[in-house]
């Protein structure tokens, strides 16, 4: 085998387990009422065994027609296998208490997508994973408990 197929078929194995570890990585808490002074919030987790090149990822919370989009994730950010990435939003942004989180990657695909939530206490309460990354795309993921901002759910 020549060393340029050699080093193609690396690349690609490469780029397999990217995609297969990227796809892994779920939206994991968010704080949508935050109490007087704070901002809202969507942390992310890696629950796999193999970190992953976040960089260029962007997420945003929708409530109706409201939109607050967070900065991308900047160039040569690595999530840690089990570990977790806050992205903070504005003290400007003004909404009804809700709405609901997506997780995009660099390329602007989807990678995870929460259901619409509803939080009027303004308080220090978030909805998270519990536990951090269960993922079995139902209600039952998500729990109402004290935030845990980029750390475990489970205190």
């Amino acid at each position: 085998m020549r060393s340029t197929s050699k080093a193609f078929y690396f690349a690609a194995a490469l780029m397999v387990l990217s995609i297969s570890s990227a796809a892994s990585v779920v939206l994991n808490e968010m704080e949508l009422n935050p109490p007087e002074g704070g901002v809202d919030w969507v942390e992310i987790y890696n629950p796999d065994n193999e970190s992953v090149d976040i960089s260029g990822w962007t997420a945003e919370i929708t409530d109706g027609s409201w939109v607050g989009k967070f900065p991308a994730v900047p160039a040569g950010t690595i999530l840690p296998a089990k570990g977790f990435y806050v992205f903070n939003g504005q003290s400007s942004w003004n909404h009804n208490d809700g709405g609901y989180a997506a997780l995009y990657s660099a390329s602007g695909e989807v990678v995870d997508k929460t259901a619409n939530r509803q939080d009027t206490m303004n308080n220090d309460f978030t909805y998270g994973r519990h536990p951090d990354g269960y993922d079995t795309n139902t209600d039952g993921d998500w729990g109402l408990g004290s935030a845990t901002k980029g750390e475990s759910n489970i205190r």
